[in-house]
């Protein structure tokens, strides 16, 4: 039932404002809200979505000018938002607050991108959400590893992979001792799953781990 209200929200702002089927939902919300649009580089993100969709710089205008935004950051919003250097995908959205749904998956307007874009999206998320700054280095080395020996094998991301330790070892460059330490790291942050291999007798090598990495790339706790 909140889904649906919030298409219907989404879809009366669309109409009032008379803005077209390709506008993003949550920024068609935002051009409507007299206060948020007010906040920080919010009045630039919609007039660079509403460049985008085909408004002119007249047109944009008179949009933004009716919430009694301050004259000079108007028009620098305008200014820059008409240069056509910059956009604003999901991702960037979602981690500015601005998306309308937990999870952008869950947006219609989301799913309707192309899903071979989809994994551009998401591998950006690691970088987007800061993740090499917030875990250590030979996590993330490990992290990236994966992802390399993933592309390596053409395995879809998001599907179990068996890797040995002498292979993320070579990959990452991380010491074999630090790897399960590591590994299990990355999974109480929440960014992969895994499985240790276990000898099945004595003296035989250790099985591969298996290891599956968290897409969409979740946001740090």
């Amino acid at each position: 039932m909140e889904d649906i209200r919030k298409l219907e929200k989404q879809e009366e702002v669309r109409r009032k404002l008379r803005l077209p089927l390709q506008i993003k939902p949550c920024l068609g919300i935002l051009i409507d809200d007299t206060e948020r649009i007010k906040e920080g580089i919010n009045a630039f993100i919609c007039a660079t979505e509403l460049y985008r969709v085909g408004r002119t710089k007249e047109q944009i205008e008179r949009i933004l000018d009716s919430h009694n935004i301050e004259p000079p950051k108007l028009r620098s919003a305008i200014k820059s938002g008409v240069s056509g250097k910059y956009s604003y995908g999901c991702p960037r959205l979602e981690e500015l607050g601005l998306c309308q749904f937990r999870n952008r998956s869950e947006c219609w307007w989301y799913q309707r991108i192309p899903k071979k874009n989809w994994s551009n999206f998401r591998e950006r998320d690691f970088w987007r959400f800061h993740w090499p700054k917030k875990i250590k280095s030979t996590k993330a080395m490990l992290y990236l590893s994966v992802r390399e020996i993933e592309k390596k094998r053409r395995i879809r991301a998001g599907s179990w992979v068996f890797i040995s330790y002498e292979e993320l070892s070579r990959v990452s460059g991380v010491n074999q001792c630090s790897i399960k330490k590591s590994l299990e790291g990355l999974q109480k942050e929440g960014l992969i799953e895994f499985k240790v291999g276990k000898r099945r007798t004595k003296g035989a090598k250790v099985l591969a781990t298996q290891i599956k990495r968290i897409v969409p790339i979740p946001k740090p706790s």
